[in-house]
């Protein structure tokens, strides 16, 4: 049992994690009292339209999974089911929240999707893609798993209603009936075919609604009244949803916008409300004479007769697949998608900023023009003008100003098309050096790593080692100005070194690194991440483990300079690094410890990569996904975002960036409020600072070393005594022992 607790977005605390889930993509919509339970992909959500707050509640709020199929509530109570699209299932009963795994660890084989929840006192009448499943929510269990059709694997059952003493249920064959209460449920002679006029096959929804059954079939609204079918509506639009709420039949049909019609009863017209807010509507719920839509696409949508108010707390608007980067307090992160062999995923979600509290979303919702730039996965800051660039794949180059004026970029300058599709303008990487000059991957174009000067010109540079189909993906900058660039499938990683003059080439200097001795030694030839750390050492994931470039003046000599297969210590036993693993990203905190990011979870290194310092999955912590595309790292707080293939989270690390300029101390939580047993964080520290805690008359209580800018105390003395409360002294000594009062710390009884 995990009791509900629902967190705000600032000050998370040291070894805590959060989530940052699109809210936008709804599944569901309830009501409990006077506010509204909105069920999204990610997770859950609460509006309480009177004082307009929401209660944002993922799994780090206790939420088992993500991914989320259907909620279905009790009626009249606080109770409900959330299943997943995995089978999985959470009963959340005012505010706690049991966890229901049965069916995801069911070693049935086959569709464990759940469609539909049916509410018969304290047991819930399951819809699934294995049939019909009982589940006793009083003691926690699957009572009874109910095959229609006679098979081992059932098929697949929509929706279920009861009328009259009958269990209807709607099937990929048609319409099903059978006498309920019936302890026969299970004996496939006991339904029978419930015929519909002129119309057979399958049926996805039915509902009850005053006294009467209604079935929709394709874009056909039929009623059961007593005992005869007859059409209700037939559509001349698609329909996206039906539902029944406070006596009302709520339709939505699609055109070119979206209608909803309000049946009062089967013999009056219905009223219709015509909506331009609305885009893919997949539930409704009638209050007050007024309309509340759950959309697929744009979140919770409030109708009258005079407004429309779209309502999402602040989230990005969809996962983020593609690259990150922090700059001047903000996170940014890309949803667009390339996979290893080079393939787009064709997605339209933009770029997400996050400040620390708000999300804002920079996509073709709020910016038209963008609706031709998918894929956006490359993303770099102009440190002087804040201006955002993002590369798409095939859309061009973004500029993105700081009035949010975007324009795109492509013809007419310095990029050019793939030669394989000449209006496919692919940019891959982007990174900026010190002079504020841009290097761009130009996939696939004749010359395809461009330079885009401070002063707007434009430079273009023929590659002169191979790389089949020029395929220039991701591109870093070391702290020697070099540029480190990933070749593409199958073609390496590139370092170019410019000398400092990027308009002469008499002094470029060019090294190609791939698989096997002789040839840079990598341990495969398919590079997906490069970083360099505080040394100078270059470290390379490819997908069959990490390789360490450290060859100082030697890097351009072929032969002499090859990369090594680092060793890790782990459970005594030491082995190569990684051996065969994916390495999508790798990233390097304030501690100059390695992050590297995984198909099967995230790893964190020592500073000299020979220890495993943590180790993430999803089964052991709060990780939403094995398969973690980027990593990011927020220098200034020590947070650590992971972008998952199921969303973002964040962990708050102990390290931060070491403070290159005297900083105010910054200690939190201060003052320590009682019974804090959590970590407390003393921030904007020099590099490897020595920091003492004392008591006012100069008795040492504790001492440790900065990881990065940032140490860390327990709140406890050398005998792991928590501290008395009182005011406590804060000493910080640099890497030259000068030693000062940094700041004061305060404990309440």
């Amino acid at each position: 049992m995990v009791h509900l607790l629902v967190l705000g977005q600032p000050s998370l605390p040291i070894g805590q994690w959060r989530n940052h889930l699109p809210m936008r993509q709804v599944v569901d919509i309830e009501q409990e009292g006077n506010e509204m339970v909105v069920a999204t992909r990610f997770g859950l959500y609460r509006y309480a339209p009177a004082s307009k707050e929401f209660k944002v509640i993922t799994s780090s709020q206790g939420l088992s999974d993500v991914r989320v199929s259907m909620l279905t509530q009790k009626p009249a109570t606080n109770q409900y089911l959330l299943a997943y699209q995995n089978g999985n299932m959470d009963l959340i009963d005012n505010e706690s929240i049991f966890n229901l795994p049965d069916i995801l660890r069911s070693s049935l084989q086959g569709n464990k999707t759940i469609y539909h929840g049916l509410w018969q006192n304290d047991d819930v009448l399951l819809s699934t893609g294995l049939g019909i499943v009982v589940v006793n929510t009083t003691k926690r269990e699957i009572r009874e798993t109910i095959s229609i059709f006679g098979r081992a694997i059932a098929g697949e059952v929509y929706q279920l209603a009861i009328l009259g003493g009958q269990l209807f249920a709607a099937t990929g064959a048609g319409l099903k009936k059978t006498s309920y209460p019936n302890a026969a449920l299970t004996n496939p002679s006991q339904w029978s075919d419930e015929l519909l006029p002129m119309t057979t096959g399958t049926i996805k929804k039915i509902l009850t609604w005053n006294d009467k059954l209604v079935v929709q079939k394709n874009d056909s609204i039929f009623v059961r009244e007593n005992g005869n079918w007859k059409l209700l509506h037939a559509s001349p639009a698609p329909i996206s949803s039906m539902d029944v709420s406070n006596g009302k039949l709520l339709v939505a049909a699609k055109s070119n916008k979206v209608t909803m019609l309000i049946f009062s009863d089967t013999n009056s017209s219905p009223t219709l409300l015509s909506t331009s807010s609305v885009e893919q509507p997949v539930a409704s719920l009638w209050n007050n004479n007024q309309l509340w839509i759950g959309d697929a696409e744009k979140g919770l949508i409030h109708l009258t007769s005079t407004t429309e108010e779209i309502i999402v707390p602040a989230s990005p608007a969809d996962i983020a697949l593609g690259r990150g980067i922090y700059s001047n307090g903000m996170v940014l992160a890309t949803a667009g998608s390339i996979d290893v062999s080079g393939n787009p995923g064709l997605r339209n979600a933009g770029i997400f900023s996050y400040d620390g509290n708000n999300w804002i979303n920079y996509g073709s919702r709020q910016f038209p023009l963008l609706d031709s730039a998918k894929d956006i996965a490359a993303i770099a800051v102009d440190p002087a003008t804040q201006t955002i660039w993002a590369g798409s794949y095939g859309g061009g180059l973004l500029e993105i100003p700081k009035d949010n004026k975007p324009k795109i970029i492509k013809y007419g300058s310095g990029i050019s098309p793939a030669l394989a599709e000449p209006l496919s303008f692919r940019v891959t990487g982007l990174a900026m050096d010190l002079q504020r000059n841009l290097w761009i991957a130009n996939h696939g174009a004749t010359n395809p790593l461009v330079l885009r000067k401070n002063d707007g010109t434009w430079k273009k540079y023929l590659l002169p080692v191979v790389n089949s189909g020029n395929t220039l993906m991701d591109i870093i900058i070391d702290d020697a100005n070099r540029k480190w660039i990933l070749g593409g499938p199958g073609n390496g990683l590139i370092c170019f070194d410019d000398a400092g003059t990027p308009d002469q080439t008499n002094d470029d200097r060019w090294r190609l690194f791939k698989q096997g001795r002789g040839n840079g030694n990598l341990p495969s030839s398919n590079v997906l991440s490069v970083v360099s750390d505080r040394n100078g050492f270059i470290w390379v994931g490819t997908d069959r483990g990490v390789a360490l470039i450290q060859c100082g003046d030697d890097l351009f000599k072929p032969g002499i300079c090859e990369a090594i297969l680092p060793v890790v210590q782990q459970d005594n036993v030491a082995g190569l690094l990684l051996t065969n693993e994916q390495i999508n990203d790798i990233k390097v905190d304030g501690a100059d410890r390695k992050w590297i990011a995984t198909n099967n979870g995230i790893w964190l290194l020592s500073a000299d990569g020979q220890k495993i310092v943590y180790r993430f999955t999803k089964s052991n912590g709060k990780l939403l996904s094995n398969k973690v595309r980027s990593i990011l790292l927020h220098p200034e707080n020590g947070e650590v975002f992971f972008f998952t293939e199921d969303g973002i989270c964040s962990f708050r690390s102990t390290a931060t960036e070491p403070s290159a300029e005297k900083q105010k101390l910054f200690v939190f939580p201060n003052p320590v409020p009682a019974g804090f047993t959590g970590t407390i964080a003393m921030r904007n520290l020099p590099s490897n600072a020595w920091v003492r805690i004392v008591e006012l008359d100069g008795k040492l209580v504790f001492q440790t070393r900065s990881l990065g800018g940032q140490a860390i105390w327990n709140g406890r003395n050398y005998k792991g005594e928590r501290v008395s409360s009182g005011v406590y002294l804060i000493y910080v000594s640099d890497e030259n022992n000068l030693q000062q009062l940094a700041g004061k710390i305060f404990f309440i009884k």
